[in-house]
Parts: structure tokens; C-alpha cells; sequence
């Protein structure tokens, strides 16, 4: 095809043909990457153009870097940095796509990636070296300190995807390091087992109204009674977009938090989960915590959002309250391995213990799925019994 430059056609012993675009071996020569991409374009009218259109892209990034005199990298050349790179500005990239807090963390482990193992080449990339490089990511941050578990799984999962956009590229090497890493487990870091207790509520509620955090203890009521994560109770401060209105402070904006509409005239509260769009309705008659501490809000108060910083007369940053949380918790004897989002595992465990079905529990949490609320299931004592008891029936049953 004269208007696919670069293009080369391998044949397989199959009769099956690969395609390339490969780059001017005298380029090359002077140190152009990638050397040669693998195209995947369906043999077709549309993908014959698509196949095209791409060899002609490829084809002027190689000329302009020729043009700089070699100078300048190209968009790629080969290396975890250039992918890295490219999968923040390309237009196509899933990158952009991603929500702006997931992003924020995203960018966290991009950055440990090219600063360990930027400058590696993807092509020469062995299994041993995807193990060794999770390995080093969850050392510990200094001599005595715990292992990083989590910062490993998370910056490898960022390698994953790294790599697969690079195969939506076309880039051969790319391929490579993909069919490798499909072979390769790493190991999970170990769930959380701590349980937020309706003790450790009741403990959390006191010492927060007795320090004057009344807010607080309203918003460990609602995570815990109504199975609900920290930030659909609470809200969460983001950018500010194109969104007219709104409560902002500086350049972000409070959504999707609880307000008091939320609670109609019968005490049905309704939210939509922001992690899984689903809506839960919670009847609040049946909740006396919430409605002991509802009833300790005054009702010209009750406008606008449901937990308000008592220090600054708007809804609580992320990290103030889980702050805050932690210091009401610590004075209210709640042990420090226990998390304010452990409420939403308490009220879990805590329904499962009772007896709840699954498919209950699911629809109270706002899970997609009953496998998900199982993950959230501590797995206590009472339930092991109900088990044991059963099976004893059954025996007792049986041998009269």
C-alpha cells in the first residue's frame, strides 16, 4: 500500500499474515524506538484506511524526530516512562476517563513507576523482573517499619494497565510483556479484619458530643446503622467543573453527600451510592441510633447537608474528618486498628451474624452483587455457632 508507509507483511506458516510498520533502519541506527510496531486492523474496506492512517501517523512522528536531529525522544521509544507518559496525554487514553480522586492516586503510582523502572524496556522484559519490582514496592518505607502491601498490588496494577494500553496501540513489545504478566499472581494483601462494634458506636457517639463534635457522632450513627461508606454520608470536596451553584470553598465543589431532603415526611431516607449509581432506601423509624441523634439537631438546622464541621460551618475535607474521627475514637477507647470505614464492615458483620440473607444485606449496602457483600463479612464467632448448631440439629435429628 503506497499510502501505508513503513508497512511490512510477515507470513506465518499458517498462510496467516502479520503486519508491521517499521521504522527506516537508518534511523533506526541512530537510536529511533520502537524499531517496529505491530498493527491488528481487520482486512476490510474501513480497516485497510484505519491500517493506513496509522503508518502515516507513525511514519511523521519518525520524520519529525529526524528533522530535531534525533534530539528529541519520540512519543514513544520503548521505555515504561515514554508509555507512562503517553497514557496521561493521549486523548484515547482510559486516563481520562477515570474519576478525579481515582486519577489523583493513579498518578501516585505512575510516579513510583518511573521513578524505579522508568527507563526499562518494555521488550526486554522477563517475568522475574515484574516479581522483583512488586517485591521492592511493598518494602518497607525504613528499617523497622511494616511492609507496603498495598503500595506494591496498587503500583503493579498500574503496570498492568500501562501495558494494555500499549497493546491498544499496536506496540509488539507491548504484547510480549502483556502475555507475560497474564501468567503472573502476585500475592493479595491480607483483608482487613477490624469491626467497627455497635460498643464502639455507642463509645464514639458520647465522647464526641461530650467534646462538642456533634457532627461526628451523627455521621459513625448513619455509616454504621445504614451500612453506608464514609463518603456518601459525609460528601467529598472535587474540582471545580462547569457545575453552576453549590456549597464551593476555593476551587472545589461539595457533592454527593447526605442532605437533609434526602429524609422525607414518613423518615425514608433515600441516597444514591456514589461508588455503584444504585439508590437505597433506609427507613429511619426502624434505626433508633439515627433517630437519637436526628432528634439532637435543631429543625431551622436541618438545611442543606446533613454533617457540618463544627469549626467551620461547612461539610467536612476527607482528611479533617477522618482526623477527627480518629481523636474522638482514641478518647472514647475504640482500639487504633479500628477505622471510622470499618463502620460500614460493622454493620455488615453485624447483620450477617443476625441471620440477614445475602441478597438483603447486598440491597441495604447498595453492592452490585452478594459477592461483594460477603467480602465486607467479618466472619464473627455467631456465626460459626448458628453453623455449628445447625449441623448438630441435624445430628440429633437424625440419630432419634
Amino acid at each position: 500500500m503506497t499510502d501505508a508507509p513503513g508497512l511490512k507483511r510477515k507470513t506465518n506458516k499458517d498462510g496467516t499474515v502479520r503486519e508491521y510498520w517499521t521504522a527506516r533502519a537508518d534511523l533506526v541506527k541512530r537510536g529511533y524506538r520502537p524499531s517496529s510496531i505491530r498493527l491488528h486492523y481487520p482486512d476490510t474496506p474501513d480497516g485497510r484506511l484505519q491500517l493506513a492512517s496509522r503508518c502515516q501517523i507513525l511514519q511523521a512522528e519518525m520524520l519529525a524526530w529526524a528533522s530535531r536531529g534525533g534530539a528529541s525522544v519520540p512519543g514513544y521509544d520503548g521505555t515504561m516512562k515514554s508509555l507512562s507518559s503517553l497514557f496521561q496525554v493521549n486523548d484515547d487514553s482510559p486516563f481520562h476517563s477515570m474519576k478525579w480522586n481515582s486519577r489523583d492516586n493513579f498518578v501516585k503510582s505512575l510516579k513510583i513507576i518511573e521513578h524505579t523502572v522508568g527507563s526499562r524496556q518494555i521488550g526486554n522484559l522477563l517475568g522475574p523482573d515484574f516479581k522483583r519490582w512488586h517485591q521492592t514496592w511493598g518494602l518497607p518505607k525504613a528499617e523497622g517499619k511494616s511492609g507496603r502491601p498495598w503500595r506494591a498490588k496498587h503500583t503493579m496494577d498500574a503496570v498492568r494497565q500501562l501495558i494494555g494500553y500499549g497493546v491498544t496501540l499496536g506496540y509488539e513489545d507491548c504484547f510480549r510483556a502483556d502475555a507475560i504478566l497474564s501468567k503472573i499472581r502476585f500475592k493479595t494483601p491480607p483483608a482487613r479484619k477490624s469491626v467497627l462494634t455497635d460498643q464502639h458506636v455507642a463509645a464514639v457517639r458520647a465522647k464526641a458530643h461530650e467534646l462538642g463534635y456533634h457532627a461526628i457522632a451523627l455521621a459513625t450513627a448513619l455509616q454504621f446503622s445504614l451500612t453506608m461508606r464514609q463518603k456518601d454520608v459525609i460528601g467529598e470536596w472535587e474540582p471545580v467543573s462547569s457545575v453552576e451553584g453549590g456549597i464551593r470553598h476555593k476551587d472545589t465543589i461539595w457533592v454527593n453527600g447526605l442532605v437533609w431532603t434526602d429524609i422525607d415526611e414518613n423518615l425514608i431516607l433515600r441516597k444514591k451510592h456514589v461508588k455503584t449509581g444504585f439508590e437505597v432506601e433506609h427507613d429511619l423509624k426502624l434505626h433508633p441510633v439515627v433517630l437519637a441523634e436526628l432528634a439532637l439537631v435543631p429543625p431551622e438546622k436541618r438545611v442543606g447537608p446533613m454533617i457540618i464541621a463544627e469549626t467551620t460551618g461547612e461539610p467536612y475535607k476527607h482528611r479533617t474528618f477522618t482526623q477527627r474521627w480518629r481523636f474522638v475514637a482514641n478518647k472514647a477507647g475504640v482500639p487504633k486498628n479500628v477505622w471510622n470505614m470499618d463502620a460500614r464492615a460493622g454493620g455488615i458483620t453485624e447483620a450477617y451474624d443476625l441471620g440477614a440473607t445475602e441478597t438483603d444485606v447486598m440491597k441495604s449496602a447498595g453492592h452490585k452483587n452478594r459477592q461483594t457483600s460477603a467480602r465486607y463479612n467479618r466472619g464473627t464467632l455467631e456465626q460459626t455457632s448458628r453453623v455449628a448448631k445447625i449441623r448438630q440439629a441435624k445430628r440429633t435429628g437424625n440419630a432419634d
